[in-house]
């Protein structure tokens, strides 16, 4: 199961009405917690929305405007993104499997992921610029471009490391 933190007008767009209580992770899953918000693409009336893990901001972005009409490509690209970036079999059917359990909507409760977001939404509405239609836009390439995204993290010298790295340290990744 995965906890879906939404902001708020992604809440009041898709009619729904947040979690009050929200649940652990189960043993070992790395692929719990996803914060999501739409995403301007800079073509009248077509939004992606933006989903990106916490704390590592692995971007999934799906076409659409609603959460419940977008968990289901959400599942697909998911998986896809992790087996395009060599993520290893076991892996991948262990999350995909935790995730596939079903979803628990939330409301977003963390100013700093929201920030986060709010650059990786400019970025990926420049980006977009990049494409002569909405149909055009290759989100494959945009998700894996921010798998080699610079992120904060504390606990390394510097304070910084790529997203992808995080994902080799604990041995998802095929070196």
């Amino acid at each position: 199961m995965i906890i879906v933190h939404a902001v708020q007008k992604l809440l009041n767009i898709s009619r729904l009405k947040p979690a009050l209580f929200i649940s652990d992770p189960s043993h070992g899953q790395q692929l719990h917690a996803w914060y999501i918000k739409l995403v301007p693409t800079g073509f009248a009336g077509k939004l992606l929305v933006m989903y990106v893990h916490q704390p590592l901001l692995l971007v999934v972005l799906t076409r659409g405007k609603t959460v419940t009409r977008t968990i289901p490509a959400f599942c697909n690209r998911l998986e896809a993104l992790l087996k395009r970036n060599n993520f290893k079999a076991d892996f991948i059917e262990r999350e995909m499997q935790l995730v596939k359990e079903g979803y628990v909507i939330s409301k977003t409760n963390s100013k700093s992921m929201l920030a986060s977001m709010n650059v990786l939404t400019f970025n990926i509405e420049a980006s977009c610029y990049d494409f002569e239609s909405y149909e055009a836009i290759d989100i494959s390439r945009i998700e894996d471009y921010y798998l080699d995204w610079l992120t904060q993290d504390k606990s390394k010298p510097g304070g910084y490391r790529f997203t992808r790295d995080y994902w080799k340290d604990i041995g998802a990744i095929k070196q």
